[in-house]
């Protein structure tokens, strides 16, 4: 069988963590928040390559229970041309799937998430910067105007 790592990348209350963990269990594979291994209180800069090495360690590690990990994980271009190369050169197959949202569908009360101002700026800064649109993506899902139930479907459709 075919190792596969799926990262899911999108501004913060895209569904990430939520849908990865269910995609993992759906997919019958294992879940990886790269958040996990990210340093805190240092910007993305200055810790983005050991924050990747680590999480390739980790996903590797993953793989060899099993065939499928699912990582949430916001990618830049830079760690998607690192994470590519890496676990190509494992033999993994990458899928990388934008979770898009509008910042209004995201902070909305119903979806039962609330943010502060702070990471409200963010959301929108993340939106802007094209978090859910990455164009390296193989596939994208609107995590904004469907229900989870729905959301899991189309990402289990998006991998196989």
């Amino acid at each position: 069988m075919v190792k596969r790592a799926i990262f899911l990348t999108g501004p913060i209350g895209a569904g990430k963590t939520t849908l990865g963990r269910a995609l993992a269990q759906a997919l019958g594979g294992s879940f990886i928040d790269g958040d996990d291994y990210a340093l805190s209180g240092r910007p993305w800069y200055a810790s983005s390559l050991r924050t990747s090495r680590a999480i390739v360690k980790a996903a590797t590690a993953e793989l060899i229970r099993g065939d499928h990990v699912v990582i949430a994980y916001p990618l830049r271009c830079i760690n998607w041309i690192y994470y590519r190369r890496c676990f190509a050169d494992a033999g993994v197959v990458l899928s990388v799937i934008n979770l898009r949202a509008t910042c209004a569908q995201i902070v909305h009360p119903a979806r039962g998430r609330s943010f502060d101002a702070s990471e409200r700026r963010r959301i929108a800064e993340m939106i802007s910067e094209g978090y859910g649109e990455r164009t390296f993506a193989d596939a994208t899902v609107d995590t904004g105007s469907l229900q989870p139930a729905a959301a899991l479907e189309a990402l289990v459709a998006a991998i196989r």
